[in-house]
């Protein structure tokens, strides 16, 4: 398998791989540990990669982007084509039909951003060995350049495993708010249109700080802080992490949210649009979970309890009152 995923490997880099074989070769990449991965791609790196032809600022591009690799789920409400993108992005190779529904790119900074659909999740490593799930409908962008600090800025959701490196702490910085580790695993939810950021730390050990803070705050596994930017107050209470990091286990999960919350959330979930026209339930409480289930099991459920019904017209979903549709 190793010499096949060889082939496979020049293939790709010399654009002439098709679809089924990178998306294979992605795979096998994916379930390799690192250190096996890198001795495998070094080893071909030096075998065929000595061409004159190729600038050297070129193979050191290739060479850094080879760690930053993404293997994604799509989930998808409608029957539609599903789609690949070629996450390790080299520009001086073209690899044709494969579009991209989830983006990598790099900036004018060098940064890598990685973009994630709606619908969409995305596993990666980063090129400090540092893996990261990120959710759908978020950004990422990994900072380059840094000699002191792995910067890391997000717009999103996303769970951390941060590779230890105590000579350089790894970072998410906001516009006024911090959180630094050195090796730990943790949740942050911060999306650009809320005014909560919150944190829950799994295991290790993270500190917050800030220019408007009155403090620095480490938290401890199993507690959650959450940040206001418009007080700049903030809060820490304890969790248990299971609603906080069900989605990277392809669980939706909520305990006593909003009726119209839920929704908004299965919108990014399942990339669809939802109209509610039942205004009378929009601030019910919802606790549930479901796993794996479309879009129609998850309404049907809450057709039931809830006495309304709804309306498909391709990706939209009008939520009206049972009575409505009699």
């Amino acid at each position: 398998m190793e010499n096949y995923i060889k082939i496979l490997y020049r293939k790709f880099l010399y654009g002439t791989i098709r679809k089924e074989e990178f998306l294979e070769m992605r795979h096998e990449l994916n379930q390799s540990e690192l250190p096996e991965l890198k001795n495998l791609l070094s080893e071909e790196w030096n075998e065929d990669m000595n061409s004159e032809v190729m600038a050297e600022k070129d193979k050191e591009a290739i060479r850094s982007k080879l760690n930053f690799y993404v293997e994604y789920d799509q989930k998808s409400l409608f029957p539609k084509k599903l789609i690949y993108y070629a996450a390790i992005v080299i520009p001086i190779f073209v690899i044709a039909g494969l579009l991209a529904v989830l983006t990598l790119q790099q900036t004018e900074s060098k940064n890598f951003v990685v973009n994630v659909a709606r619908g969409n999740k995305a596993v990666l490593i980063l090129p400090d060995a540092s893996k990261v799930w990120v959710n759908s409908n978020s950004k990422l962008e990994y900072v380059i350049g840094n000699k002191e600090l792995r910067e890391v800025k997000l717009n999103g959701e996303a769970f951390f495993k941060v590779s230890k490196n105590t000579a350089r702490p790894f970072a998410i910085t906001f516009s006024n708010y911090k959180i630094e580790v050195l090796g730990t695993s943790f949740n942050v939810k911060a999306l650009e249109n809320s005014d909560i950021i919150e944190t829950s730390l799994v295991e290790g050990s993270v500190k917050i700080s800030g220019a408007q803070l009155s403090q620095d705050y480490f938290l401890k596994p199993k507690e959650k802080a959450i940040f206001d930017r418009k007080s700049n107050q903030i809060k820490i209470i304890h969790t248990t992490n299971e609603l906080e990091t069900a989605w990277k286990d392809n669980v939706l999960k909520f305990d006593t949210e909003r009726f119209s919350d839920v929704m908004s959330r299965l919108e990014d979930w399942y990339d669809i649009t939802i109209v509610i026209k039942y205004p009378q339930i929009e601030n019910d409480l919802i606790t549930g979970s479901f796993r794996s289930e479309g879009i129609e099991s998850v309404l049907d459920i809450l057709k039931t309890q809830y006495n309304l019904n709804y309306i498909r017209n391709g990706n939209t979903i009008t939520i009206l009152p049972l009575k409505n549709n009699n």
